[in-house]
């Protein structure tokens, strides 16, 4: 459940995902909660191909 809850909330400022969940540290998230999935991928990637080939 812990590792749904992190990687529900990825969106959200690490900070904040710490605190509601109450790990002390980030790296334990980082290290062991949170899993991208390919939904997530996929959706960063377009959204970099958006702002690269915006105009300047």
């Amino acid at each position: 459940m812990r590792r749904k809850f992190a990687s529900d909330l990825m969106d959200q400022p690490l900070k904040v995902l710490c605190e509601l969940g109450g790990w002390r540290t980030a790296q334990t998230v980082l290290q062991c909660y949170q899993r991208p999935d390919e939904d997530r991928l996929k959706k960063a990637l377009s959204e970099r191909r958006r702002v690269s080939s915006s105009p300047d």
